[in-house]
C-alpha cells in the first residue's frame, strides 16, 4: 500500500511540475535559494521579481501601500524595497503573489478559495504570534504556515473528478484524513511534505512538516492554523472562543487581550490577502461583526502613484523618462542615508534596466590586480551564468574594455565589427553576445573600479543616442554617489 501511495504522490508532483504550476515551482525555489544564501544581494531578489513586469508592478504597489509603508515615502525600485523592508518581507510578498497567480482558477473554486483564505489567515496569525513572543523570524513563520497548506490548495485547484469525490465524502461527514486516504490513497499533508522537498520551500517549512522544528516556532504555526480553523464558525462561536482561551493559557496571556489581538490580526489578514492579489479569498477571512470593514479599502490606498516602467508584449522593458527621473531622485535620497555601495549599484542597474529599457544591465568589477573584469551585479537574462563565467582580460591595449578603462570615457559600441576600433575576445562574445553595447567606466575618486554595461541583445531592438544619454546619466549619478560614500568612509 505504501508503494501505491508513493506512486500516487509522485504522479501528482509530476503533474504540478509539468502542467499545472511550473512557474510557481520554479519561482518559489529561486526565491528561497536567494533569500537563504549567505551572499545574497538585493539584485538577486530583484532579478526574480523583475522577470515578470506584472509581478514587479504589484510588488511595488504593495510596498507603497499604507500597510507596508506608513511613512508615505514612495519606493520606486525593487532594490530599494529590499533595502527598506528586508529580504524576508519582499520574499513574503513575492511568494504570496506567485502563489495567488498560480491558483486563480480551480476545478472546485469555492474549496480553493476557502483553503487560500485559511492559509493566509493562519499565516498572518502565526506571524503576529511570533512577534508577540519574539520567536524566530516572523516572516519565516508566515511563509511556513502559508505553505503548510500547499498540498490542499494545489489539490482543489487541479484535481478534476477526484475533487468531486473527495468533496462528497467530506460533505457526508467523513473525517478529512480518512476521506483523503479513501479517495486518493494518501493524505494531502503527505503531498505538501513531498512538494516541500521537491520545490525546496525552505528549511523552516520543511522542518515544521517533518516535526523537526523548534517547539516555540511550532507553537506559533499551530496557533495560527488552529485560530483560522476555529474562526470559520465565527468569532463568537464556541470553537473560536475555546481556541482563544486555550491559546491564552498556553502563551500566558490575558484572554480578553488575546481576543482583541487575534481579531485585529484577522482584519490585517483580509487587508494583506487582497494586497497579494486575491480579493475573493480575503472576503472569506472572518472578521468580528463589530469591526469597521470600511477600513480595509482605506488602508489599501496607495501613498502615491508608483511608476513601474512600461513593458512591451515581448516582456522587455520600454524606455520610460518619468521613471528615469523618479529613480534618479530616489538614488540621490538613498545616498544621504549612507547605504552600502552595493545598494547604490543595484538601484542604478534597475534604473537602467527598467527606465532606459534594456534587456540587461550589468556592473562588472575590476580585480585587485586590475587585469580582469568579472560580473558583480546583473539584471536581466543570464545572470547566474555571467556571474560564474564572465572574466574579461583587459591587459591588452587593443581590447575594447581596456581602452574604455584607460580613457575613462563612455562608449556606444556599434554592431558593425569594422567600426569597433578595438577587439573583443571570442570568449567575451560567446558570453555577452555581439554588440551593440553601452559601456561606461565606474569611477570613484578618479579611479576606475569597474564598468557599467547594458544592451538589447536578446530582443534585437536598436540602441539610440537618447538611450545612450540616459544610460550615461545613471552611470554619472552612480559615480557621484559612490564617490560621496567613499569620502564619508
Amino acid at each position: 500500500m505504501a508503494v501505491q501511495q508513493s506512486r500516487a504522490v509522485h504522479n501528482w508532483i509530476k503533474q504540478l511540475n509539468e502542467k499545472d504550476m511550473p512557474v510557481f515551482s520554479g519561482t518559489v525555489a529561486e526565491v528561497s535559494v536567494v533569500v537563504n544564501s549567505s551572499d545574497t544581494s538585493a539584485s538577486d531578489v530583484a532579478n526574480v521579481v523583475l522577470r515578470d513586469a506584472s509581478l514587479t508592478g504589484r510588488v511595488l504597489k504593495a510596498v507603497n501601500s499604507f500597510h507596508f509603508n506608513p511613512t508615505n515615502h514612495t519606493i520606486n525600485t525593487v532594490s530599494r524595497a529590499v533595502m527598506v523592508m528586508g529580504f524576508d518581507q519582499v520574499r513574503v510578498l513575492t511568494l504570496s503573489m506567485v502563489l495567488v497567480d498560480n491558483l486563480t482558477q480551480g476545478y472546485q473554486r469555492q474549496k480553493l478559495i476557502d483553503e487560500m483564505a485559511s492559509a493566509f489567515h493562519a499565516a498572518t496569525q502565526a506571524q503576529e504570534f511570533a512577534r508577540i513572543n519574539r520567536v524566530g523570524d516572523p516572516e519565516d513563520l508566515f511563509v511556513a504556515t502559508l505553505l503548510s497548506r500547499l498540498g490542499k490548495m494545489a489539490f482543489w485547484a487541479f484535481a478534476g473528478k477526484q475533487a468531486d469525490d473527495l468533496l462528497e465524502k467530506l460533505e457526508s461527514g467523513m473525517p478529512e484524513a480518512e476521506a483523503e486516504r479513501e479517495v486518493l490513497g494518501f493524505e494531502l499533508s503527505e503531498l505538501t511534505r513531498a512538494l516541500s522537498q521537491e520545490w525546496h520551500l525552505g528549511e523552516v517549512v520543511n522542518d515544521y512538516l517533518h516535526g523537526r522544528i523548534d517547539k516555540n516556532k511550532a507553537a506559533c504555526i499551530n496557533a495560527g492554523l488552529a485560530l483560522a480553523d476555529a474562526a470559520k464558525a465565527g468569532w463568537e462561536s464556541d470553537e473560536a472562543q475555546q481556541a482563544i482561551s486555550e491559546l491564552a493559557a498556553q502563551f500566558d496571556l490575558e484572554p480578553d487581550e488575546l481576543e482583541q489581538t487575534v481579531l485585529n490580526n484577522a482584519l490585517k489578514a483580509r487587508q494583506v490577502t487582497e494586497l497579494y492579489g486575491s480579493k475573493a479569498a480575503s472576503e472569506f477571512i472572518p472578521v468580528a461583526e463589530t469591526e469597521d470593514e470600511g477600513l480595509i479599502g482605506e488602508t489599501q490606498t496607495d501613498n502615491s502613484e508608483v511608476c513601474v516602467g512600461e513593458t512591451q508584449p515581448s516582456g522587455f522593458p520600454e524606455p520610460d523618462i518619468h521613471y528615469q527621473m523618479t529613480v534618479m531622485q530616489e538614488i540621490s535620497a538613498t545616498v544621504q542615508e549612507r547605504p552600502s555601495i552595493g545598494i547604490i549599484l543595484e538601484m542604478v542597474l534597475e534604473g537602467i534596466y527598467r527606465g532606459v529599457g534594456t534587456d540587461r544591465a550589468m556592473f562588472a568589477m575590476l580585480n585587485p590586480e586590475r587585469t580582469h573584469l568579472s560580473c558583480k551585479y546583473l539584471l536581466g537574462m543570464g545572470a547566474d551564468k555571467l556571474r560564474e563565467q564572465l572574466s574579461i582580460d583587459v591587459r591588452r591595449a587593443e581590447n575594447i574594455f581596456h581602452q574604455i578603462i584607460q580613457s575613462q570615457k563612455p562608449r556606444l559600441l556599434p554592431g558593425d565589427p569594422t567600426q569597433l576600433g578595438g577587439t573583443l575576445s571570442r570568449e567575451t562574445l560567446s558570453l555577452l553576445g555581439k554588440p551593440p553595447y553601452m559601456v561606461m567606466p565606474a569611477i570613484v575618486k578618479n579611479k576606475v573600479i569597474g564598468i557599467f554595461f547594458a544592451d538589447r541583445n536578446a530582443s534585437g531592438r536598436p540602441l539610440t543616442e537618447s538611450d545612450f544619454l540616459a544610460f550615461q546619466q545613471f552611470c554619472q549619478q552612480a559615480n557621484m554617489g559612490l564617490t560621496i560614500l567613499a569620502m564619508q568612509g
